[in-house]
Formats: structure tokens, sequence, C-alpha cells
């Protein structure tokens, strides 16, 4: 029986970091800002994003103990076969990766938007409308080429990957800092008063830092990059090393969105703000210049789409990698390009799925995060729940254990219990028949379909068996 081939690469510690962050921080901290001023006002987002990023802190040390203990690709699904066995684990592996292409496809469709926003002038044509949105011809030629050059980034391999996602993140912070601090430097203190205010339709604050703190599963999610980077380290970089920049790069995504949301609302009135379509835009047009740094906070939204982009589909392809390892989908895709080193077929189908999901157009980008959303932090609770099963299976201390013990990963499981439970809510409050129940219910049987049909490649009778 022929060994599986495996990933190998040079990954360093700043580019860890950089898949890291880099895959956390996307477009949320410019569109979305006024609904968190909205709904909480700055200080109860601020707040709302130091708990999330606390419970999201303490999961992410739950995650760096798995890496450490099953220092393997494939991430959560790896980290659930050592655990919970093959059945269990393929659908950790299998929602997973539902989770990062859901990503990849709505990043497609996010970049598309931006350069419109850069370029109004630009001719376009509605090809049809889908979920209450038209389609047209620009949304899907500028995705499908930002499609094609993730593709080629992650085609030529972890490295090139991981070189490009650098570029990206340490380019996206240096400009990024600057316009944030530049804000924070000349705004008003006092527009961050009063702390606890009334909020606009009489709901309180705190409903809104709830709110936050719930969706930090989705706004502080990405770390996981860095698991699924382990095999392509570099070398002399420890499991030690890999745990602490996973922890680093969930606190620094954390203390950029309370940046953000501080920097904006001392450049104006938050209640302003709040009706903005754009409020970080309309924020930094306060600024001397401001016209010109609005144009160039649209370009830096547009890195930090890519390097998002670039980062889930590196975590896609490697997930799908571990699953395809293990006998759970065709051992071929596992095959590794002659000189680049990259899983290439695999690379390839998630461009394909990445082209053909941009079909569905902007209205579907409330169901692709909430399918994300909810696929991802429900492998959450399964990971955490994970540590305490392999910390009885395994009697060796890894080189990073949870800070805390028990206590810790108690309230990491607790907090991506309740994260789930708002994820699977969510969708309740907008419809009595979520469309995301379905997608999930659908791809749920499509797992359980592969799953029968996989059996003699995982059970051991097939071309590769490995216990976990």
């Amino acid at each position: 029986m022929a060994e599986v081939q495996r990933l190998a690469g040079r990954i360093g510690r700043f580019q860890l970091f950089a898949l890291g962050f880099g895959s956390i921080i996307g477009s949320a901290w410019v569109v979305i800002l006024n609904r968190w001023l909205a709904e909480a006002g700055p200080v109860g987002a601020v707040l709302g994003f130091v708990a999330g990023g606390i419970a999201v802190v303490c999961i992410g040390a739950c995650y760096a103990e798995l890496t450490a203990r099953v220092p393997k690709t494939g991430g959560d699904f790896t980290f659930a076969l050592a655990a919970f066995g093959p059945r269990l684990a393929f659908f950790v592996g299998w929602f997973t990766a539902l989770g990062w292409i859901s990503v990849t496809v709505f990043e497609g469709l996010a970049v598309a938007w931006v350069v419109e926003l850069l370029l109004p002038g630009l001719d376009d044509v509605v090809l049809y409308t889908l979920f209450d949105a038209p389609v047209t011809r620009n949304q899907l030629l500028i995705g499908t080429a930002g499609a094609l050059v993730m593709t080629i980034v992650n085609y030529l391999g972890g490295a090139a990957s991981a070189r490009f996602q650098g570029l990206l993140t340490y380019g996206f912070l240096a400009v990024a800092l600057v316009l944030l601090l530049a804000m924070a430097g000349t705004g008003d203190t006092a527009l961050l008063l009063p702390a606890f205010p009334a909020m606009p339709g009489g709901a309180p604050w705190w409903h809104g830092s709830l709110a936050i703190f719930a969706s930090c599963a989705f706004l502080l999610n990405g770390f996981q990059t860095i698991a699924q980077a382990v095999e392509e380290r570099a070398s002399g970089i420890s499991l030690r090393t890999i745990a602490r920049v996973m922890i680093t790069s969930i606190g620094a995504a954390a203390l950029f969105y309370c940046l953000a949301v501080t920097a904006a609302a001392m450049m104006k009135p938050w209640s302003e703000l709040a009706g903005a379509d754009l409020a970080m835009v309309e924020a930094v047009r306060g600024l001397p210049m401001g016209d010109t740094l609005a144009r160039i906070l649209l370009v830096i939204l547009l890195a930090s789409l890519l390097k998002t982009w670039n980062g889930v589909y590196f975590a896609g392809t490697r997930t799908l990698y571990g699953l395809a390892a293990q006998g759970f989908l065709p051992r071929g895709m596992t095959n590794l390009h002659p000189r680049f080193g990259s899983p290439y077929r695999i690379v390839l189908i998630i461009g394909a799925i990445n082209v053909g999901g941009l079909l569905l157009g902007r209205g579907a980008v409330g169901l692709l995060v909430d399918t994300s959303a909810t696929s991802i932090v429900i492998c959450f609770v399964l990971c955490c729940a994970a540590v305490f099963v392999l910390r009885r299976k395994q009697a060796q201390v890894p080189e990073f254990v949870v800070p805390g013990g028990r206590v810790v990963i108690g309230f990491a499981f607790l907090a991506a219990l309740t994260m789930a439970a708002s994820a699977l809510v969510t969708p309740l409050l907008r419809s009595a028949f979520p469309v995301e129940y379905l997608i999930l219910g659908g791809w749920a049987g499509l797992g359980a379909l592969t799953l029968v049909l996989r059996r003699k490649a995982y059970d051991g009778t097939g071309p590769r068996s490995q216990e976990p």
C-alpha cells in the first residue's frame, strides 16, 4: 500500500501570524461597523469584542493544545479523528470544509463589490435576479478573476500562498493602523460618551453587546488556518511557537476591532455613523484630505478581502486533503504537484466551486455567512470537547497545554456552545423556514451518502486505513 504524500513547506512564524490574523480580519470592520454602533454604541461594541475576544482566545488555546497533540494537516478533522473516531470526525471535516468553501464564495462577491465602489463608472449589465438581488456581469467577471488568482496562488504551493498572505497582511496592517491611529489622535473622546446611552428603538445597549459577543464566532474565525499549516512550518518552528502565534493572532484581531470602533466613533457622532452605509469611510472623511484617504481605505479593504480569501482557500484545501488522506474522499486528491508540492487537484476543485458559487449573487451573502458560521462554530464545540477526551487517551504531555487547565477548557466549551446556539437560532429570527437549515441538512445528507460509499476506504478494507 503506497503511502499518502505528505505536505512540506517552509512557513515561518511571521507568515503563520499572517495566515491567522489575515484570515480573521476581512471587511466587517468597514462594512458592518454601522450596525455595531447602532445596536450597542461604541463602548458597548468594544465590550462585546473584549468578551468575545476572551472567549475565542480560550477556544483558540484549546485548538493550540490539539495542534500540539495531533500535529497533522486537517485541523478540526484530524483532532476529531484522534478523539472521537472516524465517523464523527468525517462530519466535523465535512462541515468544516463547507464553512471554508462558503467563505471563499463570500469573499469573491465582496471583492467584486469593493472594486465597483472604487470604479463607480464601470458599465454593467444585470443578468438575472436571485434571492431578491440582481446578479450582474461585473460581479461575475470580477469575482471569477479573483477566484483565478486565488487558485493560481494556492496551486503554486503552501510557501507561495504564505508569502502572498504575508505581503497582503503586513501591507494592510501598516496602512490601516496609520489611518486608525490618525483618527484616534485627532478625534474627540467626548463623542464616546455617554458610555451606555439609550439605543434607538428602545433596546438596551447590552443586547447589542451580546449580539457582537455571539458573532465573534464568525468575526474572529480564521485562526484555525495556522493549525492547517502545522506540517508545512519551517524547520525550527516548535509546536509551542505554533500555539503562541495562534493565540496572539486572535488577541490582535480583537484589539484591531476595538481600535476600529473607537477611532471611528471619535471622528463623528456615533449616532450619525450608525446611519451611514459605510461608517468607516464616513469617519475617515473627517481627516485632512479625507476624500483621498477614503479611497485609500477602500484599496486596503480590497487587500484585506484578498488576504482573507487566500487564507480560507488554504484552510479549505488542507481540510479536504486531510479527509482524502484518511480515505473519506478519493485518495487521488492527495497527489501533490511534482514541482510545487501543492494538492493541486483539491486546489482546482475548490476553485471551480468558488467560481460556480458566484452565480448565487449578493443576495446569497447572508446565507453564506450563516452557513459558514454555523458549520464552524459547531466544530468549535466538538474540538473543545476533544481536549478533554485526548487528555484521557494520551498520557504524554504535549509541548503546549491550555493555561488554567480544565477551568479554561470548560469556559471555552460553554462559550462555543453559546455561540453555536446563537448561530442556530439567528436564521429563525428572519424566517420560519430558514434556507440555511435546508443547506445544512442537504449537506449532511450528502455527507452521509459519501460516508456510505467510501466506507471500505476508511474501515481497513480499502486502499488506506489509519487508526486515529
